[in-house]
């Protein structure tokens, strides 16, 4: 395409934009290695622990510097996923020739669209509005709680270490939060990483399979300076 000047603005934005969408990537990456590697020193901690303690006992709880990252963290993995959702949004707008909005939630409304459109809806309705719910509970209105604990509990198949997390972070208020075993921290991060994950591939596939019988791209003008504020 660098041959043909029709396409040179698409040919850079091609260039550049797969780039910004690996940095946010790459972060979210990051974040879920940290959140991980906290939660294995900690399961080491109470591994040596249950080895001293009673058979019976049944819960234990640790509170550090480490279980404060976990949900550091957690917030900055949350904030990079939702990055990496506007970046693929803005890429998937060239599958259009109507100018798109450089948002995930603003194209997702886009209803007349489909394609890759029907592929962000599909993830938004699945898991993505649920991971901002928690986004914006977080960000804008509360932490999990005012005292942050890695907790372990054994059962008879074993031993749990979990760091808590609300089933209903629209509540966005911590006497309002409520709990489940089923649901924690890195069990629900790497959940959702895997869907980021699944999301990427069906995006790529559709894109591939379009550009190969030359429907892609369908916009390759007025690809840059999109959402520019001035005050």
């Amino acid at each position: 395409m660098d041959a043909d000047d029709a396409y040179a603005e698409f040919a850079w934005f091609a260039r550049e934009y797969p780039r910004v969408y690996r940095y946010h990537i790459d972060h979210v990456e990051f974040r879920l290695t940290q959140i991980h590697a906290k939660y294995q020193k900690a399961h080491r901690h109470f591994a040596s622990e249950i080895e001293k303690a009673e058979k019976s006992c049944f819960g234990m709880a640790m509170g550090d510097k480490d279980t404060l990252q976990v949900y550091w963290d957690f917030e900055s993995f949350l904030n990079a996923m939702s990055s990496s959702l506007d970046i693929l949004a803005r890429i998937v707008g060239t599958a259009y020739v109507e100018q798109t909005p450089p948002s995930f939630n603003k194209l997702c409304k886009k209803n007349h669209l489909t394609g890759c459109a029907d592929i962000l809806r599909i993830a938004q309705s699945r898991w993505v509005s649920r991971m901002k719910d928690y986004r914006d509970c977080f960000v804008h209105y509360t932490s999990v709680d005012t005292l942050f604990l890695f907790s372990c509990n054994l059962y008879s198949d074993g031993f749990e270490v979990r760091c808590k997390l609300p089933t209903n972070p629209n509540v966005r208020d911590i006497l309002g939060f409520r709990f489940s075993r089923r649901v924690d921290v890195l069990k629900y991060a790497i959940n959702v990483y895997r869907k980021l994950q699944a999301l990427d591939k069906r995006i790529a596939k559709l894109i591939s399979s379009d550009y190969k019988i030359g429907e892609f791209p369908k916009r390759k003008d007025n690809l840059f300076f999109l959402g520019t504020r001035r005050r």
